[in-house]
């Protein structure tokens, strides 16, 4: 008898010391709920019609009244234009400028006294033509007489109109002359007919000034930017693999702007082309531009936001307001199948591990949507660990 009850005492021991223990895991379950894939960027707003004010003319601009953040109105003079004034004469300049000009004066007169003598001589040589051609007529002169008659006229032609080309030619040196002393600040006459002024062509604020003070500036040159800070829109630049993803009027939330309220959008334009930019972490990525408007229901406070603000821009790619779908912590792949994912969970069924392959659809950064393989609040194992198999004994922690 006792040695039957040792038997038994050795075969308890050895049953208890081969039973594995089970598993500690965590659980979770397939649920219907809302599902969203999203993909995020950061962006910054812009004003939409941004006008960019430009010199027209090489010129001398008047200080510039206005800072940035100014508002301004339609029609407003904004920047004053002024001819580019001579350069100021130094005294041997001036002195010289003065010789010129006396000399040239004198020119003028004496040119003008050769005009009026190659005139009369002019007057003279007509009269003498006319008289010979009609002697000749009459046959009172021979042919050569009228000859020299008709060059002589000729001649005095000639003579007059050089001295008229002269006489223009001094009165040009003359009035060179009086613009190297009169004309060198002529940017200190206020009543100068030539300034030119610029006007905005919209009522809004002042986003950018190149510089205010007094100075030169050259056609073509920016001076100032001015838009309506009331009408913004968002710049994202998105990787292109996502863009290939997005179209127009797709919708998209912004948020992390400084407000608590998220602002509702939609994208307006995905640009054709690309570029590279490189990434904080040094890496090449191919970006493209897409621009969202923002809609004017979303509440914005139009005094706390302007242009080139910071903005998170999440893109909505797909969304549904019922979906199976289970956590992305559940899953694992259990094997590829032409080039496909096989995706598998572990379902706890009775205290142990059962393997099931499951087809998943969308997913975002947490869920997964389940097409096949699963039903609502089936247990699964989430966190899933390297020592998880087939029929294993578990304990749900």
């Amino acid at each position: 008898m006792m040695k039957w009850l040792i038997f038994l005492l050795l075969g308890g021991l050895i049953f208890i010391t081969l039973q594995t223990p089970a598993v500690m895991v965590e659980k979770t379950q397939a649920s219907y709920a809302a599902m969203k894939v999203t993909a995020e960027e950061e962006g910054k707003t812009r004003v939409i019609d941004r006008f960019s004010i430009t010199a027209p003319i090489d010129a001398y601009m008047k200080r510039i009244d206005l800072s940035a953040g100014d508002t301004v109105k339609k029609g407003q003079t904004i920047i004053v234009l002024e001819p580019v004034p001579s350069s100021v004469l130094d005294p041997s300049s001036r002195s010289q400028a003065e010789a010129v000009l006396g000399a040239s004066q004198e020119m003028e007169n004496i040119i003008e006294e050769i005009s009026e003598a190659a005139k009369a001589e002019l007057d003279l040589a007509n009269i003498s033509y006319t008289r010979a051609d009609e002697l000749h007529k009459k046959k009172h002169i021979a042919e050569h007489e009228l000859d020299v008659t008709k060059a002589n006229k000729r001649r005095a032609e000639a003579i007059y109109r050089a001295s008229q080309f002269g006489w223009v030619f001094s009165k040009y040196l003359t009035q060179m002359s009086h613009s190297a002393l009169d004309y060198e600040n002529v940017r200190h006459t206020d009543q100068d007919s030539r300034i030119f002024k610029i006007s905005s062509t919209t009522t809004g604020k002042v986003l950018n000034l190149a510089d205010k003070s007094e100075r030169l500036v050259k056609a073509g040159e920016l001076l100032m930017e001015v838009g309506d800070v009331k009408q913004l829109e968002v710049e994202v630049e998105v990787l292109s693999k996502i863009a290939v993803k997005l179209r127009p009027d797709m919708p998209v939330e912004l948020h992390d702007w400084g407000g608590e309220q998220f602002l509702q959008g939609k994208i307006k334009t995905i640009e054709s082309s690309g570029f590279m930019k490189v990434s904080a972490l040094g890496v090449e990525e191919q970006r493209v531009k897409v621009i969202v408007s923002i809609h004017l229901h979303s509440g914005l406070p139009p005094h706390k936001i302007g242009d080139g603000f910071r903005i998170e821009a999440r893109f909505i790619l797909w969304q549904a307001d019922k979906v199976l779908q289970i956590p992305n912590s559940a899953l694992f792949i259990d094997k590829l199948t032409e080039n496909k994912k096989q995706w598998s969970v572990y379902v706890i069924d009775d205290g142990r591990l059962k393997k099931r392959a499951v087809k998943i659809g969308h997913k975002n950064n947490l869920m997964a949507e389940v097409l096949e393989g699963l039903v609502e609040n089936e247990v699964l194992v989430s966190y899933l660990s390297n020592d998880l198999e087939e029929d294993l004994k578990v304990e749900i922690r």
